[in-house]
């Protein structure tokens, strides 16, 4: 009975033991996860543009489950084994401390041999990790862009890719598996050896009436118990060589500081009047390529500042600084007179409204993605604020011929839309947000002339009282700004209203003339 009874308890406890380490690791990893991606979030827009997503999902979702593994599993096991090993050396030091000796000399090489096998599993794990980073890239890169994929018949190309980077990390993982299952004949052959000089030695010390036979065959049983919890305490440590390894990559990430921060005793803008100035802003994204020199313009507020010029000239950069996605280099922007390294990055950004060239929606309903213009903390827009928003951008006309209406749920990255529509919907959250400062990146490069002078005039009302700067080749927006900045060679090199450039004949003109006249023309056509 007393038998039963720890058998009882054991198994009682074993399924306690089982609960709490899958609650622990489940809850560990969660927290992981949080963390990582809380931290994700707040790195700088710089570390985004050297990294790939797929990498970065990779270290949320299988390095973290490589960490959940280990602890689930193996903890517990791990410890038991270790307990195990300790109670059998006891006991063979109490039979027989000259065959104990004996027995455990082989020990030391075991424990080398088996640390260079550890070392080389390590090793093998980083790599597995790393690959899976890879692979997860690639999936994710050409499913996100399934549509240039099958645009340009490139699905073979896009799969042979795949299977040599999913060669790669079938090969490491290979050699990882291979290392691992070296320990098991190692194992073997280092128990038989010690038996067998078990067996010498026991003969030797029985026949000098120092043990006696059934010691002898005692420790034969201890050795072989011995060798089994050695091997599972290798095989474990291996499984924690690959939640290590994971563990890596993401204090890689962890170990990332964001490169904009928030200084101590940063303020917090409650309003603004929209005053903008960049004073001599140069601006690096590698040390040694300018991308901006010397930069100075003063917007005031509702000045309406557009920018003009040849692609790659540094228009979006301008924009960008001004947003403090990134830093300058030397000389400082400043908002209403205050520097904006000396603001709150979220409080600054909750005075900005953006409408950029490439719409990003999120898998929400319509509703939930316009919402999403309104400042965090701030109380949630109401259904009649969307709609409102909505109206005012030209979007609520094909939003109610939509099947659910504002309730329809949008794709991911809104491939269910189309850019035009996506644009209005992007419009829409910029005007719900009420910014006192407003940036349009090609606002209305991607809608038709007829959904432009819709927009056009919603702009123009939404303008009102607050600063823009417009970065658009159309001429409507352009003509009608208070201040036109032409941006080529990294510097600003023209600077005054629409008829005040033309009437230079310099760089504006030319670009007027090649470029506007003829949008101009197709317009009135």
């Amino acid at each position: 009975m007393l038998l039963l009874a720890v058998y009882v308890a054991a198994g009682i406890a074993s399924i306690v033991q089982g609960l709490l380490m899958v609650g622990l690791g489940q809850h560990l990893v969660a927290d992981i996860r949080l963390q990582l991606f809380n931290h994700i979030q707040n790195l700088s827009m710089a570390y985004h543009d050297s990294h790939k997503v797929g990498d970065l999902m990779s270290r949320v979702a299988n390095d973290t489950d490589a960490i959940n593994s280990a602890l689930s599993n193996g903890v517990i096991d791990f410890v038991s084994n270790i307990l195990l090993l300790g109670g059998i050396m006891v006991a063979m030091f109490v039979l027989s401390w000259q065959l104990a000796i004996g027995t455990l000399i082989i020990l030391p090489s075991m424990i080398y041999i088996t640390s260079i096998v550890n070392t080389h599993s390590r090793q093998a794990f980083r790599s597995v990790q790393r690959n899976l980073g890879a692979l997860n890239a690639t999936m994710e890169e050409n499913i996100a862009g399934i549509r240039v994929v099958k645009a340009f018949a490139r699905e073979a190309a896009t799969i042979d890719e795949f299977i040599a980077i999913n060669a790669v990390n079938r090969d490491v993982g290979i050699k990882a598996d291979v290392i691992i299952a070296t320990l098991g004949p190692m194992f073997t052959t280092m128990s038989t050896i010690t038996i067998a000089v078990t067996a010498w030695l026991g003969g030797w010390l029985a026949v000098r009436g120092i043990v006696e036979v059934g010691v002898i065959a005692t420790f034969v049983i201890y050795i072989m118990n011995f060798f089994r919890p050695m091997r599972a305490i290798s095989m474990l440590y291996n499984q924690l060589q690959s939640a290590m390894a994971g563990a890596e990559r993401i204090f890689e990430v962890l170990d990332e500081r964001p490169g904009i921060q928030d200084v101590p005793g940063a303020l917090a803008l409650a309003h603004i009047q929209g005053s903008v100035k960049f004073d001599h802003v140069n601006f690096e994204y590698t040390p040694g390529k300018p991308i901006l020199i010397d930069v100075n313009l003063e917007a005031q507020p509702g000045a309406t500042i557009a920018l003009v010029g040849p692609t790659g000239a540094g228009k979006t950069t301008i924009i960008s600084l001004l947003s403090r996605f990134y830093d300058v280099t030397s000389g400082a922007i400043y908002v209403d007179g205050q520097d904006i390294r000396d603001i709150q990055q979220a409080s600054l950004r909750e005075q900005l409204g953006i409408v950029l060239q490439d719409t990003f929606l999120f898998s929400a309903t319509v509703m939930e993605n316009i919402r999403y213009g309104r400042a965090q903390g701030a109380p949630d827009a109401t259904d009649a604020e969307v709609i409102a928003a909505a109206k005012l951008s030209n979007a609520d006309h094909f939003i109610r011929l939509l099947p659910n209406g504002y309730q329809t749920q949008v794709s991911e990255q809104g491939n269910n839309f189309s850019q035009g529509q996506r644009q209005l919907l992007a419009i829409a959250r910029a005007i719900l947000a009420d910014p006192r400062i407003l940036i349009l990146d090609e606002a209305t490069s991607i809608v038709d002339t007829r959904t432009e002078i819709h927009i056009q005039q919603a702009l123009l009302r939404l303008m009102e009282g607050r600063t823009a700067f417009v970065i658009a080749h159309r001429l409507s927006t352009i003509r009608k700004a208070d201040l036109v900045l032409v941006v080529n060679d990294h510097r600003i090199i023209e600077r005054g209203t629409h008829e005040e450039l033309l009437a230079q004949r310099g760089f504006y003109y030319n670009l007027y003339m090649s470029q506007y006249r003829r949008v101009e023309a197709l317009a009135v056509a």
